[in-house]
């Protein structure tokens, strides 16, 4: 890379410098040249093959050297160590390399002797190369506009005159910038090197007013470009509702402004009022808006527009200040003579809740007074002794008005004869439920059938005459036999009505009725010749219109009773048990 730099600064100066011919030997090399701080200064000279080099910085008296190869003692401290021939001697390249170029040599004049071991007279002096210095800092270019969401680009530019080592940049960018890359470019300009760093990045909004530049390191030193303040054009990201002066009265006016973090600025506004459940809409170029007849449920909007996009703001609840007013749903009740009372009022700010009762403020001691707030509602609850004729009062009040109201003391059922009654009432079904539950199990519990009843037994009550014929007879399987051998039927003929509502139970007590005692066959032996001379005898009636039988009396009597209903059920229960005692 140096030696192609190198030559191209050869055939640069050759056209343009001067060609002075000093007897046999003739060089090349430029009038001036310019040397960039911190860099290296390279000084083209060609001539013929030669063997020996020496430069000289040029004095009036003295002879200054600036290179000598073979005597590097020699050379003046300031430019010990910092200079060297290039090319090869052979090919006639005297170049001079200046490293570190400083500030103080500027406007350096140096000459070359070729061969000063040579006997022939030369003046090389006569031909000098004049050094300018100067300090570069790197250019930054950005372009102009940038849009959030989309690549930019952006350029750090340097010069520099040494081909060999350019000095390295750097951007500022690491703390803002993300997801960018970036390259080099190096190109030739007049005397010297550019040398550029390309960035390329995606751009946000929050980049917008962010300072940017770029440093360019050399040997000795660093020095930076100058700022530039990025301009990012974005839609708005945020608009938000400003409240110039505070509190809002209703039935008063407010204005508001629409601020919008947007760039370029809003050229357009639309402003929204909900108001009793309606959005209404208002299209304006002014970031300012007054508003009229603001009442306790307004809420205020605004929709921001440029020419990047549009943004919305939230929904602004004003604060409207109003005075008291005493809602419907206070009340006062009197139970077992304690007065509670329940004032809320509506009112912003808060209102104060005060209480009257017969004409006394502030109300005895032996009241109770509870205050709550809840989103400008305030409760005011009082306990104490009261009655029904106590004329009640409650007032509330705040800075922008007051509302008084006039309470009825009303009776209140006692919570605990109402706990009473309800344990009274679950009790009494408990009790039902247990008694059925008893006679399910009782019923399932029985043995097979030994004693049949039919629902449609009749027995004769005392005063039926002897020429009415009884319906059925009812009769145990032991009892049939004997009416049997006396040719007495024991049952009609058969009914599938009847049969489907007859019932069978045997018990105890079936038992002790289907053995006859002594007595008991002695009767029934009268009986049956009364039957034969046609008598009948009186019995004791029972009438068996119901549904189901559920035993026989002791008498022999049949008792009957349906369970399509509760309160039946239950009563035959009762009824059931009193004829097993009576059996007993």
């Amino acid at each position: 890379m140096g030696t192609a730099h190198l030559l191209r600064l050869l055939r640069l100066f050759t056209g343009i410098s001067m060609l002075q011919q000093v007897r046999s030997w003739s060089i090349a090399v430029p009038k001036t040249i310019t040397a960039v701080e911190g860099s290296c200064v390279v000084l083209p000279c060609q001539t013929q093959p030669h063997s020996r080099v020496i430069w000289y910085q040029y004095h009036n008296r003295h002879y200054p050297v600036v290179y000598d190869g073979r005597h590097p003692t020699a050379v003046e401290d300031q430019f010990r160590g910092r200079t060297s021939v290039l090319g090869e001697a052979a090919e006639g390249n005297c170049t001079l390399l200046i490293s570190n170029v400083k500030l103080a040599d500027d406007n350096l004049k140096v000459y070359v002797w070729i061969d000063p071991d040579s006997k022939q007279t030369q003046k090389f002096y006569h031909q000098t190369v004049t050094v300018f210095v100067e300090r570069k800092s790197p250019i930054i270019a950005i372009q102009k506009q940038i849009v959030d969401g989309e690549m930019f680009q952006a350029n750090c530019s340097v010069k520099y005159s040494c081909p060999f080592s350019p000095p390295s940049l750097h951007w500022n960018t690491g703390l803002f910038l993300k997801n960018s890359t970036s390259m080099t470019l190096n190109d030739d300009v007049q005397d010297q090197w550019l040398y550029t760093k390309i960035l390329h990045g995606l751009a946000t909004y929050e980049m917008h007013n962010s300072k940017m530049w770029c440093s360019a390191e050399f040997r000795s030193f660093a020095t930076k470009s100058q700022q530039i303040t990025l301009n990012i054009l974005y839609e708005p990201v945020t608009v938000t509702l400003l409240l110039e002066k505070e509190p809002v009265m209703e039935g008063g006016s407010v204005t508001l402004e629409c601020a919008a973090n947007c760039n370029p600025q809003p050229h357009t506004y639309i402003w929204l009022r909900r108001q009793m459940g309606q959005t209404n809409e208002i299209t304006s170029t002014e970031r300012k808006r007054p508003f009229n007849n603001i009442t306790r449920d307004t809420s205020l909007s605004c929709i921001a527009h440029n020419d990047i996009g549009t943004g919305k703001s939230d929904w602004l609840d004003l604060d409207v200040q109003y005075a008291p007013v005493i809602l419907p749903e206070s009340f006062c009740h009197l139970t077992g003579g304690v007065l509670k009372c329940v004032c809320q009022a509506e009112a912003s700010p808060n209102a104060s809740i005060y209480w009257t009762i017969d004409g006394n403020e502030p109300l005895p001691s032996s009241f109770s007074i509870v205050s709550t707030n809840k989103k400008n509602v305030v409760s005011g609850i009082i306990r104490g002794p009261g009655q029904s004729q106590s004329n009640i009062s409650c007032r509330a009040t705040n800075a922008l008005g007051s509302d008084t109201i006039q309470l009825s003391a009303h009776l209140q059922t006692s919570s605990l004869y109402m706990w009473l009654s309800a344990l009274l009432l679950l009790g009494i079904g408990l009790l039902f439920g247990c008694a059925l539950f008893i006679y399910r199990k009782y019923s399932r519990n029985r043995s097979p059938p030994d004693f049949l009843c039919n629902t449609d037994i009749l027995l004769r009550p005392q005063h039926v005459t002897d020429n009415v014929q009884p319906e059925q007879i009812c009769s145990s399987p032991h009892r049939s036999q004997d009416l049997d051998a006396q040719s007495s039927p024991c049952r009609p003929e058969s009914n599938s009505e009847v049969d489907r509502l007859s019932c069978v139970y045997d018990n105890d007590f079936v038992a002790k009725m289907s053995r006859p005692t002594t007595a008991q066959q002695h009767q029934e032996n009268a009986t049956a010749a009364q039957r034969e001379d046609g008598i009948q005898p009186q019995a004791k009636s029972v009438d068996c219109s119901t549904d189901v039988y559920l035993n026989c009396w002791p008498e022999g009597n049949c008792c009957c009773c349906s369970y399509n209903t509760i309160p039946t059920s239950l009563l035959c229960f009762f009824f059931f048990f009193n004829s097993r005692n009576i059996a007993v």
